[in-house]
């Protein structure tokens, strides 16, 4: 029978939907039925089955069901994933937390857990970060590395990848730790023996092999599978699971925010982690900011462009960008709404689904509002909402709220050099959009390019003095500079402004962490830069 012969009915859905959440915790909505359908037609057709009821016979009762399982989890979850896929993160893992860890338990072993490993590009990176950073001997760690998914486990411990796992890694690193062969990458014994696989449910209780007390634990675009009832439980068993200062990594758009409030969020070098008992344990090495040392050439561009100004934008003003539209009882209103938990995460919208939502404008309040106040989304969600942002701009090309998106969009996922050029496209409709220059500073920031990050973050302030990221970002390249009373000055600014905008506790910031815990990390970090230089804050 041919898949499109096939009619998933609204009840084998469910019954299917609600074995697999039972199973494994992973929640799939009905604005994934499409793509799960499709998993469910491929799985089928590999067996031979016409029949969803007599799919889900052989999957819960037959004696390969278990494996079969496996087979469907890995088309349902496996997503995209690649090596140094956040090579940020892992600069920081190397730079600051493993240094501080190593000086801190002094020769004992580190451990280190990669949950949700997929097919071991992440557990991997890390032990080509570590061996590349460290002298043989050097640094005492273990390395495991979970999945759900037997069959991926089986692919991970084999390091045979394609092309596309390697895209992010330059020549030197791939000649160095892989061998190619018609067209796949081996990976070399040295680091595979570096990291132990083992098969792992995260949402019931679970130990990798003999590991029961992590100092650092990265799981990254997992939970977002879960219903938020279900990540509250994986997220407690996390912080159980780590060493006093441990750290928990989570992949770069998302947020612990109306989570958990037990762990302490931490700033590394503009990276943002989770810390177990943070504040009592000590300071990462970035924050011990040895003044003694002096990076001249920086700093001195780094004046240079603080005391530089454009004219053009000093004549400019805009109104607050902490107001956001909403509709309330068929009105448009300037009062600023709280956020809801169910806004957090963006699922799979279909086009249909837009439409019964209203017109042209409700989808354009929906954006502001997306825009304003944080959003996080799935990796379907993301490619649905980029889709009806495009159907919006092709109805109104110089919508610059449209265009804002998908430059944060871009950015959230990696994809900056999209998110350059779709800055350039904004502009072309605004050169004087504050908010397009403090998202193209925050890209290059993230790539590391600071002198363009600070002249753009300048700009956007230039244009609204309001703008919390711009300062927060140019207060961390003034630190990372050593311009230490100019880091300050920055971050009293962002508490300046959360405080006389009286902007709401709970928005989320770069959708990572929220106001009020933007409003901590800055008045940390002055204690910190203050200490040093011995003033009164």
């Amino acid at each position: 029978m041919e898949n499109k012969k096939r009619v998933l009915s609204k009840t084998d859905f469910d019954v299917f939907c609600k074995y697999i959440e039972s199973h494994t915790g992973v929640y799939i909505d009905e604005s994934r039925q499409s793509s799960f359908t499709s998993s469910l037609n491929t799985r089928m057709n590999t067996l031979g089955i016409k029949d969803y009821g007599e799919y889900y016979a052989f999957l819960t009762t037959h004696a390969l069901g278990k494996k079969e399982f496996g087979d469907l989890l890995c088309l349902i979850l496996i997503k995209e994933t690649f090596f140094f896929r956040d090579d940020r993160q892992l600069r920081v893992l190397t730079t600051n937390i493993l240094p501080e860890l190593r000086e801190r338990k002094k020769g004992k072993e580190i451990k280190i857990w990669s949950a949700g490993c997929a097919t071991g590009e992440e557990p991997y990176s890390i032990a080509i970060a570590i061996t590349e950073n460290f002298p043989p001997g050097s640094i005492n760690f273990s390395l495991y590395a979970t999945d759900i998914s037997p069959e991926a486990l089986t692919l991970a411990k084999k390091g045979v990848y394609n092309k596309n796992s390697m895209r992010a890694i330059d020549k030197v690193t791939t000649s160095k730790y892989f061998i190619q062969k018609e067209g796949r990458y081996y990976l070399n014994d040295h680091i595979k023996q570096l990291v132990r696989f083992d098969t792992a449910n995260l949402v019931r209780p679970c130990s990798p092999q003999d590991g029961n007390s992590f100092d650092i634990i990265f799981c990254k675009n997992v939970i977002i599978y879960f219903r938020s009832e279900v990540v509250k439980k994986v997220i407690r068993r996390f912080y159980d699971m780590l060493s006093p200062g441990g750290y928990l990594l989570v992949g770069h758009s998302e947020s612990l925010w109306q989570i958990s409030n037990e762990f302490t969020l931490e700033e590394i070098s503009g990276v943002f982690l989770y810390r177990k008992n943070g504040s009592t344990i000590g300071t990462p090495s970035s924050k011990r900011l040895p003044l003694e040392e002096k990076h001249i050439g920086v700093t001195s561009k780094l004046l240079s462009l603080q005391a530089g100004s454009d004219i053009r934008f000093l004549q400019y003003q805009k109104a607050s960008i902490y107001t956001t539209p909403a509709v309330i009882g068929g009105k448009t209103t300037d009062k600023p709404i709280p956020k809801t938990v169910n806004d957090r995460h963006i699922h799979l919208r279909g086009k249909k689904d837009f439409q019964r939502e209203g017109d042209t404008t409700r989808i354009k309040i929906r954006i502001k509002s997306l825009l304003k106040r944080g959003f996080q989304f799935t990796e379907d969600g993301y490619e649905a909402l980029s889709e009806e942002v495009h159907m919006l701009l092709e109805s109104d090309s110089e919508n610059m709220d449209a265009h804002l998106l998908l430059v944060k969009m871009f950015s959230d996922t990696g994809q900056y050099d999209k998110a350059l050029k779709k800055c350039t496209d904004a502009l072309r409709v605004d050169d004087l959009c504050a908010e397009t220059y403090e998202l193209m500073g925050s890209i290059y920031y993230k790539i590391g390019e600071k002198e363009k990050a600070i002249t753009s973050f300048r700009k956007a302030i230039y244009l609204d003095d309001r703008l919390l990221i711009s300062h927060y970002y140019i207060g961390n390249l003034y630190k990372d500079s050593y311009l230490v009373e100019q880091a300050i000055k920055e971050y009293k600014n962002v508490i300046r402004i959360i405080e006389a905008d009286q902007v709401c506790d709970e928005w989320l910031v770069e959708d990572v962490f929220t106001v009020k815990q933007l409003k901590e990390v800055c008045i940390r970090n002055i204690e910190i830069l203050t200490s040093k230089l011995n003033l009164t804050p």
